[in-house]
């Protein structure tokens, strides 16, 4: 099973970061998910929410600020006080320069509107082949329209759809019909025969976010092929013989 850092690993590091990524990467974690929006100037960044107030020290919509205004707010000291150095929201490019060298990425795109999720679907490929990420990554989404643009505009990168707790349809049957390879559900929703239906259609199942040992022993049984966690030092240090591809310190 895969051990992969969620948001870089946000609950030891701020989220999104390039300090996170490197963070990550310090701890042999070479596989990671960060998230993608859009900026005021329609440049691709890597934050979570539509706000800046949960994870930065600035307040407003992140698509109301340009990706220069968005590099000079304060993203690591809100969660962590005593975070050495400060860093803005990062561009998706100096991200994917700070993650050349990782052996799995999952970069979801955050697409609120239809034409969001044609723009992303537009400027996306752009950098995916500019840093030649290959079979070594894949874009995620909870939202369809995405993930259809994207199959169209750029049938090569591989796709995977992402569904909530209370998600009522058949999340199989819908990453099928979007040429999806990975399902991404809810930890809660990650039962064996959801995994055994996955496997059988062809997908890998990647559940988040998963911070409890107990549990991560039981994805592990039960077939699951790589866990998101906001804790991959405290998992590593509880668990470690539960993941492979995890890289000497």
């Amino acid at each position: 099973m895969r051990l992969i850092g969620h948001r870089g690993a946000r609950g030891e590091a701020p989220e999104n970061t390039l300090g996170g990524f490197r963070y990550l990467r310090g701890l042999g974690v070479m596989a990671v998910e960060l998230d993608i929006v859009l900026s005021a100037d329609a440049e691709l960044v890597v934050i979570h929410d539509s706000f800046l107030d949960r994870t930065t020290l600035s307040q407003g919509r992140v698509d109301s600020k340009t990706a220069a205004e968005l590099a000079d707010v304060d993203a690591c000291h809100r969660a962590f006080p005593d975070w050495p150095g400060t860093e803005g929201v990062p561009t998706l490019r100096a991200v994917m320069e700070v993650l050349r060298d990782f052996e799995h990425v999952q970069f979801e795109v955050k697409a609120r509107s239809e034409a969001e999720a044609m723009l992303v679907a537009e400027k996306f490929p752009l950098l995916w082949r500019e840093f030649e990420f290959g079979d070594r990554a894949y874009t995620t989404s909870f939202n369809p329209h995405y993930l259809q643009y994207i199959r169209q505009s750029a049938p090569e990168i591989p796709r995977g759809f992402l569904f909530e707790l209370d998600f009522s349809l058949d999340p199989v049957a819908i990453a099928i019909a979007l040429g999806c390879t990975s399902l991404g559900p809810h930890q809660e929703r990650c039962t064996p025969e959801l995994i055994r239906q996955a496997h059988a259609a062809g997908l890998t199942v990647s559940t988040w976010t998963v911070n409890s040992p107990e549990r991560m022993r039981d994805l592990a049984r039960d077939g699951a092929d790589s866990i998101i966690t906001d804790l991959p030092a405290l998992t590593l240090q509880e668990v470690p013989e539960l993941f492979t591809a995890v890289a000497p310190r």
